[in-house]
């Protein structure tokens, strides 16, 4: 249980030093990356046996980057910088992030043969994640703010 704190405590410093310290979205942007990288160890230790881990991890990661990629963008941005021109540069970075995705699905699912329902788990089971973690996350700081523990 140490250890898992103390990996926590320093993916937490990690992802600090890369532009991601808001206090609700750290977490869940570690927990994302934590479950990512369970899952690909643990898919890619079986896959002989059964990639379907491995692919599930896959559909994870995919989800991971993009929430990565979202959360970077915006805590950079700021959130109160509304015009046409953020507008633009918020379709762009959708696109692109878009395309991306779009060429990480058609490797696995075309080129590699992974099982659509790994993909799709894992895509799933990311969003999931992000939005429990979310919860717990806020549930947490109202309480602490109104006194509660």
């Amino acid at each position: 249980m140490r250890a898992l704190k103390s990996m926590m405590h320093g993916l937490d410093a990690w992802l600090w030093r890369r532009g991601i310290g808001h206090p609700v979205i750290r977490p869940l942007v570690r927990n994302e990356i934590l479950l990512t990288g369970f899952f690909l160890l643990g898919g890619g230790l079986a896959f002989t046996l059964t990639p379907w881990f491995f692919w599930f991890g896959v559909g994870l990661g995919i989800m991971t980057l993009t929430f990565w990629g979202l959360a970077r963008f915006f805590l950079r941005a700021g959130l109160g910088e509304y015009s046409a021109a953020f507008l633009r540069v918020v379709l762009f970075h959708w696109g692109g992030r878009l395309l991306f995705v779009a060429a990480l699905l058609y490797v696995a699912l075309i080129v590699c043969k992974a099982p659509a329902s790994a993909i799709l788990g894992g895509l799933t089971a990311s969003a999931a994640t992000a939005l429990l973690t979310f919860a717990l996350v806020s549930r947490n700081a109202h309480a602490t703010r109104n006194g509660r523990t």
